[in-house]
């Protein structure tokens, strides 16, 4: 039997949190032990399942994504899992729900 391959990844990444929504998100995380994904592909996408909290899912129809795509979709459901609340600059109120970060190699 092939061991699992695990990936890590960051959970703010450069997303404007407050500290004190960091730590708060962070000790309900710990709580729970962490947070991990197992990623089933097919031929209409692919879906990402909290083994820790099922409720948490995160999925897209793109059957081939880039690592970029799948740590997106899966920060998004953990920022809605934990209604994390992002800081709002002025050059996001349009859509103050954007952010970026970086995978480091």
């Amino acid at each position: 039997m092939e061991k699992a391959k695990y990936n890590f990844a960051s959970l703010f990444g450069n997303s404007p949190i407050l500290d004190e929504e960091k730590l708060r998100v962070g000790k309900q995380i710990e709580d729970i032990g962490g947070l991990t994904f197992k990623i089933n592909f097919d031929e209409e996408g692919w879906t990402a399942v909290c083994k820790e909290v099922p409720a948490i899912i995160a999925s897209n129809t793109n059957p081939t994504p880039t690592t970029i795509e799948i740590e997106s979709q899966i920060r998004d459901a953990i920022f809605s899992a934990f209604n994390v609340q992002l800081q709002k600059t002025s050059s996001e109120v349009e859509s103050p729900f954007r952010f970026e970060y970086s995978i480091a190699k």
